[in-house]
């Protein structure tokens, strides 16, 4: 039996999560948070995943279009969590995470537009364009020996342009999570969700390093890091 309330309001589930997460020790701490801590702090951030998703009216869900929906939602969660400790009254929970799921979905939109626009230009170049000549044997490559620990090369800047995507990629191939792990930590409906969300941030990797004009070969060498391989 529990002592909670049956019902609490959305701006008192904030106010917990905040003091959990308070609580907790920071991440660069050598002391670790206590397990019941994690577990009740996860406790929570589900139940107001729950609240969001089973009414999405409420939340402006509806308003962002079905196939960007997900990844706005998710987007605007994760960005609840991280703002919680230093969220303060003024506004209310729902307005917060509206306005913030509309400015995550134009974000992503914004994304998928650039990749279309970029799909098309190189199928249009394709038709006409030279056969491409390979870099020379003793070119020196510049794929960093362990991508994750490149500060200042692509994947920094990969990581500051989507971090989204990087932490995806960062949880699978660099922490060694596997997708179970992974859809409970990001709270995802399935694995098969978080085989897929890490299969279009490896795309969104590729074609982040074609566009910064990346040579193929090192681009391959980059892709090799974050694949099954190398996760395994």
């Amino acid at each position: 039996m529990t002592n909670r309330p049956v019902y609490i309001s959305d701006e008192e589930l904030v106010k917990q999560l905040q003091n959990l997460l308070r609580a907790t020790a920071p991440a660069d701490s050598p002391q670790s948070p206590a397990r019941e801590q994690l577990d009740e702090a996860r406790t929570r951030a589900a139940e107001f995943a729950e609240r969001i998703y089973d009414d999405p009216v409420k939340w402006g869900l509806t308003n962002i279009p079905e196939e960007f929906r997900d990844d706005a939602a998710g987007d605007a969660l994760v960005a609840l969590f991280y703002a919680a400790p230093e969220m303060r009254g003024g506004q209310s929970v729902v307005e917060w995470f509206s306005g913030t799921v509309e400015s995550k979905f134009r974000r992503i939109w914004a994304v998928a537009d650039r990749q279309n626009d970029e799909r098309a230009r190189r199928a249009a170049d394709g038709t006409n364009a030279p056969t491409p000549v390979d870099e020379p044997v003793g070119a020196p490559p510049e794929a960093p020996q362990t991508l994750f620990e490149d500060e200042t090369g692509i994947w920094s800047a990969f990581e500051e342009s989507f971090p989204r995507d990087a932490f995806a990629l960062r949880l699978r191939y660099h922490l060694r999570r596997d997708p179970a792990d992974m859809a409970v930590m990001l709270d995802a409906p399935s694995e098969r969700a978080i085989v897929m969300r890490v299969d279009r941030a490896r795309d969104r990797f590729r074609m982040y390093c074609e566009q910064q004009s990346v040579n193929r070969r090192d681009t391959a060498a980059l892709i090799a890091q974050v694949s099954e391989e190398s996760g395994a």
